[in-house]
């Protein structure tokens, strides 16, 4: 249902490379309330880390966020590859030849 939650909020608002939207959806779903169900899990299963450079960063409070954050990263991977492949399709052999 996370999953699913993020590839909707990627399909309306994700202008940006698939894993910098995803920190940003997350980062903005921490720094609020929780509203439903699924920003719960997150509040619950994540939380905000500054590093020593002032970087800010989604850490996983458990076992199981670690493995949620994994398993959405693998999608954003997988959806950047789909993107990828996507407009490889659209191209021509001739796009990749030298003029």
């Amino acid at each position: 249902m996370i999953i699913k939650a993020f590839a909707e909020a990627l399909q309306t608002d994700g202008n940006k490379e698939p894993c910098v939207f995803l920190q940003s959806w997350l980062k903005k779903i921490l720094l609020k309330e929780p509203e439903n169900h699924v920003e719960n899990v997150i509040h619950t299963e994540f939380f905000l880390q500054t590093t020593q450079d002032n970087n800010t960063i989604v850490a996983s409070n458990s076992k199981t966020g670690k493995a949620l954050l994994q398993s959405l990263y693998n999608f954003c991977l997988s959806y950047e590859n789909f993107l990828f492949a996507r407009w490889l399709h659209k191209k021509k052999v001739n796009d990749f030849m030298n003029k």
